[in-house]
């Protein structure tokens, strides 16, 4: 499957999934290997013959909702992010806890999907 091909189908299908293309521009390799081994699976020879069984069942849309769903998180990889942490968030919890002696405690949900 080409890049270009994969790129135009996730641009069209994603909209129904309430995904956004922005999102998947950097891990789009991931989410097009994925839809090539399920092109396997189902021996269709490409994204038009996908295009079609989706069409004539709807269960395959649930299928490809999870395919689509990345395991990847840009916090760590978001510089800007951890600028503000470090010159702004954290150094203000640091400065309210001296205030009142109590002490720093912070809680991280490990949200994946950045929540």
């Amino acid at each position: 499957m080409k890049d270009d091909d994969c790129v135009r189908f996730l641009q069209e299908v994603l909209p129904r999934l309430d995904l956004r293309w922005p999102g998947f521009r950097k891990v789009r390799g991931q989410v097009c290997k994925r839809l090539a081994r399920r092109l396997i699976e189902l021996d269709l020879p490409d994204l038009a013959g996908y295009r079609q069984l989706l069409a004539t069942r709807p269960a395959e849309w649930e299928i490809l909702d999870s395919l689509c769903r990345i395991s990847i998180s840009r916090f760590h990889r978001d510089r800007r992010c951890f600028e503000e942490l470090a010159g702004e968030v954290l150094p203000e919890i640091v400065r309210q806890a001296q205030a009142t002696g109590g002490p720093v405690r912070i809680w991280s949900a490990g949200c994946a999907s950045g929540e």
